[in-house]
């Protein structure tokens, strides 16, 4: 993708402009982290980045955002700007288009992210984001106070790169951290929700919950406002994803249940459907303290990783319960119920003269458990001869 920017910087420069790739993809290629997004900054204006290239989607176009595609890759080219006013916390209420990246690049939150490559792989680094990089500090670009009121997020933001990248939040930057905390009030819990789950799946993340607790951010977040010892509560592995985060929360007393979560942070029903799953597996997991064929077999496969990863962060890193999942799954009699030999249709057969009623599920779970769990084999007969020696169902 760098290789297409740069061909993309040629044509703008070949129509008399300047161009260079700007924010996390310069950063991360300096640190030698993966790249994602590639994004370009230019002193060209959106208008004429579309005479220029075929194929262009104008995204954001009154803010100078167009979207070019190229060789089947997507890149946001940005006219140079600077930005005035933020009374929404969020969006500036000026845009102005100017000249010179170094004004663009003053606009950006962190001096890590406040670099620009050109073509021929020359940085531009006006406030020192090499150097942060090299000492990993995470350093605000001029005054921190100034860019966190202008979009508060960026103290979150501040936090999820010291998870994942392991760096330090630098000591003027962390002072306006815990001077505006509460301006994070103002933040959609939507775009707080989307942060906090990086900065939980972070490779540092006790780090990142560390700088959390200690700036005061964590009480402005829903649920953790009257937990005191929340330091106590740092897992022992990453969380990668909502549904583990939140059933070791719950697990951890921050938080009545799952769908106090999902209300609170605006979650999805999925997420919520999830935690339950993963909540509803580890109440069994407690009983025994092991994983066993009934806990496997009604977890979504899907899910494994996040349980395995749940036991982890509130037990201690211990591989043996993946390793006990993966046998016992490989070891299921049935997959699920449709697997069954013997079916909720032979079972009305069995009692026919019997009103049909809530009997039935509760035979239907009581075969599939047992089944499950290798105390009868999966054969009709051997079944219906064993349902057979059972009371006779009682509708209610």
């Amino acid at each position: 993708m760098f290789n297409s920017a740069f061909e993309i910087i040629g044509e703008i420069e070949a129509a008399g402009g300047e161009a260079y790739i700007v924010g996390g993809a310069v950063r991360d290629a300096l640190i030698g982290r993966p790249i994602g997004d590639v994004d370009i900054a230019t002193s060209l204006r959106p208008e004429e980045i579309q005479n220029i290239f075929e194929k262009v989607i104008p995204i954001g176009i009154e803010h100078g955002t167009v979207m070019v595609r190229y060789h089947s890759e997507s890149y946001e080219v940005t006219t140079y700007r600077k930005e005035e006013g933020y009374e929404d916390f969020r969006h500036p209420d000026e845009v102005t288009f100017v000249g010179d990246i170094r004004e663009d690049l003053a606009r950006r939150d962190f001096t890590m992210n406040a670099m620009a490559m050109g073509k021929d792989q020359t940085i531009v680094d006006p406030f020192g984001g090499q150097q942060a990089i090299k000492d990993k500090v995470i350093q605000a670009v001029g005054h921190p106070k100034e860019r966190f009121f202008e979009d508060p997020l960026r103290m979150i933001r501040a936090v999820r790169f010291a998870s994942q990248l392991g760096f330090t939040v630098e000591s003027k930057t962390e002072e306006a951290i815990n001077e505006q905390a509460p301006l994070l009030k103002h933040i959609a819990i939507e775009r707080i929700a989307n942060e906090m789950i990086k900065l939980l799946a972070g490779q540092h993340f006790s780090q990142g919950f560390h700088v959390l607790c200690t700036t005061g951010m964590m009480e402005e977040f829903p649920l953790f406002q009257s937990q005191f010892d929340v330091k106590s509560h740092v897992p022992y592995v990453s969380l990668n994803s909502w549904p583990e985060a939140i059933s070791y929360f719950v697990e951890k007393g921050i938080g009545e249940n799952v769908k106090d979560w999902v209300k609170e942070w605006k979650l999805s029903n999925q997420i919520r459907h999830s935690a339950e799953s993963i909540r509803m597996a580890y109440k069994e997991f407690q009983l025994t303290s092991s994983i066993t064929p009934w806990l496997v077999y009604r977890l979504p496969r899907s899910l494994d990783q996040s349980f395995v990863r749940l036991i982890q962060a509130i037990h201690g890193e211990d591989h043996r319960w993946q390793v006990q999942l993966s046998e016992q799954a490989n070891e299921l009699a049935i997959e699920n119920r449709k697997d069954l030999a013997f079916q909720a249709a032979d079972l009305i057969q069995l009692f026919h003269d019997e009103k049909k009623g809530s009997w039935i599920e509760e035979y239907m779970t009581r075969i599939e458990r047992t089944v499950v769990e290798g105390n009868i084999k999966n054969d009709y007969e051997t079944i219906k001869e064993w349902v057979q020696q059972w009371n006779r169902p009682v509708n209610n």
